[in-house]
């Protein structure tokens, strides 16, 4: 049998040790006169009294741990408690009776005692198998947030690695259509996608990064784009130096730039103008990603929705309650707008 955790032992020495306080104490209630030599007098007895209680609450704690499994059901617990509680306390003052009075008989007097060890016993194991509970509670509760803490991690990577590869997709794609053309630009193409991927590669498991590192990356896409559309494309920045330090997850922005290109494209007249704003407000981070055209006939943008899919799923995690994420068509233009609270700032 498994040996009984260290509070197990604290816990029961602590009672057994205040049981025998009050057991010897009480003594005096029934001494002639009142003395400290009375007290020493009821010493042994109570010695063995409290001892025995000791040796029989670890009897009763072989039977519970052998007979009642993880998740008794109530009536079953309360038989085996009274039962247990009751037949060791008859075997507790039946040993007491034959250690501290041996010319008496046993079972006459162990049985009216038993009574009374019974409920002293049953007392113990109802803060046994209550605390024996709220233990297993707790177990089980840290094992399920242990679970629930490693199912969200899973799921954030699987997000991120859905970020790169639809980035990667897009962008070989606008190689390719430009090798032909002019390989010079290609290979300056190249050189931009390096520099994106060696962000990434950087930030893969930093969490929370500087937004001034998100925008470096997106400036390295939107120069790919840039050399590719030429001057069908235009880009705008107006990001507030306080806002550069504040702290959100890597990639959170990139798809947004990259849905406005690509819709916009589809959308606008030329020349597509993209704009990129970040500012502090009111202790919150707003970054605003704009685009000349209009959205879907269904108030989204077309396709797989991949990429906004994943930046309402990825706030929801490292922002729970606590950001705003909209896209919406305001006059000729096409505005997507989040907002998180301004860490790092």
């Amino acid at each position: 049998m498994k040996l009984p955790p260290r509070p197990f032992w604290i816990a029961q020495l602590a009672g057994w040790g205040s049981y025998f306080l009050i057991l010897w104490l009480s003594g005096l209630a029934y001494a002639a006169e009142p003395s400290f030599r009375a007290l020493l007098e009821f010493l042994p007895a109570k010695a063995v009294l409290a001892s025995l209680g000791f040796a029989t609450s670890l009897g009763l704690f072989a039977v519970y741990r052998h007979l009642l499994p993880e998740r008794p059901r109530t009536g079953r617990l309360v038989l085996v408690a009274v039962a247990a509680s009751l037949l060791f306390g008859v075997v507790w003052s039946a040993a007491a009776s034959r250690l501290l009075w041996p010319e008496k008989p046993v079972w006459p007097g162990a049985f009216k005692s038993g009574l009374n060890s019974g409920i002293t016993l049953l007392a113990w194991s109802a803060l046994y198998l209550a605390f024996t509970y709220r233990a297993r509670l707790d177990a089980e509760t840290e094992r399920a947030l242990r679970a629930d803490a490693l199912a969200s991690q899973a799921r954030l990577e699987m997000l991120r690695y859905q970020v790169n590869p639809h980035f990667l997709f897009n962008a070989l794609n606008s190689i390719r259509a430009l090798i032909e053309e002019d390989r010079a630009k290609a290979r300056q193409m190249v050189t931009e996608l390096s520099e994106f991927f060696r962000y990434s590669l950087l930030h893969a498991r930093s969490g929370e990064i500087p937004l001034e590192a998100e925008l470096e990356a997106i400036r390295s896409y939107l120069a790919i784009q840039e050399i590719r559309f030429e001057e069908r494309l235009e880009v705008t920045w107006e990001v507030e130096e306080s806002a550069k330090a504040a702290r959100l997850p890597g990639f959170l922005v990139h798809p947004l730039v990259e849905n406005a290109v690509k819709y916009g494209m589809e959308t606008s007249p030329m020349p597509l103008r993209v704009g990129i704003s970040a500012r502090l407000a009111a202790g919150r981070l707003v970054v605003e990603v704009t685009n000349t055209g209009t959205l879907g006939s269904n108030g989204t943008c077309e396709g797989t929705g991949t990429g906004l899919a994943n930046v309402r799923e990825r706030l929801a995690h490292h922002f729970p309650g606590r950001h705003a994420f909209t896209i919406a068509q305001e006059g000729e233009r096409v505005v997507a707008r989040l907002e998180v609270p301004a860490e790092g700032a």
